[in-house]
């Protein structure tokens, strides 16, 4: 577990109540205690200690990246309540954001009507981790800014504000055995920022992004994953990266037949490709067959179809944990 503390020169109650409540909200763990509370959530932990007329703030989290990732939130949650300028941050030497890693794109191919491969070569040993999130964002800066860096309290610093970055949600499709290069694969969209970087970009050009984050690999005796073409790249991943023994279904909607990929797995994964527009994603829940038990349903779309699948989940009564719907884009 790696920590990094900050200190409160006020009472921490506004501070404990309003963390709480958020954290209650999106269904993370909170332990009140009589010096203060306890919040544990995907990223890590977070403990506020009273002291006095003030407080203790302890991050904690299992990897550099999650911690970065975990402290930059907390510290906008602080902000909202007011309450900044009361933290003082422990000092830190590093100049670089813990998750934040710089690749050089070594290929980009077309590998299908509607997909470009990107390949990136760096140092991507965190995805290799065991429970490392498969996602990452990469960093497309205003025009002529620096790479982020990290402030003297360890909080990332965004050259020109961090709403002027680009920072789009892309998947590992692939990782190298050395954990020297990965795969990124690109649906392609008419006008879209990443389309025409990724179709213009020179060999040899530096990119950084910030990773790993989100989901990391579902662990069930049966799998179902049904995706549109925005989670080809993770539905792919999950499939061929699932053990032998592994059974389950995949259901891959795409936009043209010639964007279906082979696919190697030592699973009994079936996987089937159809037609976007002509099956509805959420309808097709109700044609998986999972077992009584072990079992995890994923599924990634349009943001309401993701809306939609929560309700359907629901109503076919999936145990807690045993269902997640992820919203990919918004119509």
């Amino acid at each position: 577990m790696i920590r990094h503390f900050a200190y409160l020169a006020s009472s921490p109650d506004l501070l404990i109540e309003g963390l709480s409540a958020i954290a209650l909200k999106n269904g993370y763990e909170v332990d009140p205690r009589s010096t203060g509370v306890s919040i544990r959530a995907p990223l890590g932990h977070v403990e506020i200690a009273r002291t006095g007329v003030g407080g203790v703030l302890t991050f904690g989290a299992a990897t550099p990246s999650k911690l970065q990732l975990l402290k930059d939130l907390y510290a906008g949650r602080i902000a909202n309540l007011g309450m900044a300028d009361a933290l003082t941050w422990e000092r830190t030497t590093a100049k670089r954001p813990l998750n934040q890693i710089h690749a050089e794109v070594v290929s980009c191919d077309r590998i299908s009507p509607n997909f470009m491969r990107v390949r990136l070569l760096g140092e991507f040993g965190a995805f290799a981790q065991p429970g490392a999130g498969l996602h990452f964002r990469f960093l497309f800066s205003p025009d002529g800014a620096d790479w982020p860096s990290l402030d003297l309290q360890g909080l990332t610093y965004w050259p020109g504000g961090a709403k002027s970055w680009h920072r789009p949600p892309y998947t590992v499709r692939a990782i190298g055995a050395d954990a020297d290069w990965i795969d990124v694969d690109i649906v392609l969209h008419e006008g879209g920022r990443v389309t025409d970087w990724c179709t213009n970009v020179a060999l040899g050009t530096e990119v950084a992004l910030h990773g790993p984050s989100g989901s990391s690999q579902p662990k069930a005796g049966w799998l179902g994953l049904i995706g549109d073409e925005t989670a080809l790249p993770i539905v792919l991943r999950i499939v061929e990266d699932a053990p032998e023994g592994t059974d389950g279904q995949a259901i891959i909607l795409v936009r043209d037949p010639e964007d279906a990929q082979p696919i190697e797995t030592a699973s009994s994964i079936s996987v089937e490709w159809k037609v976007m527009g002509v099956d509805d994603p959420v309808e097709l829940i109700r044609q998986l067959q999972p077992p009584a038990a072990d079992f995890h349903i994923f599924l990634a779309a349009e943001r309401r179809f993701a809306s939609e699948a929560r309700d359907v989940f629901r109503e076919l009564q999936f145990p807690s944990g045993a269902a997640k719907a992820a919203s990919y884009w918004t119509a």
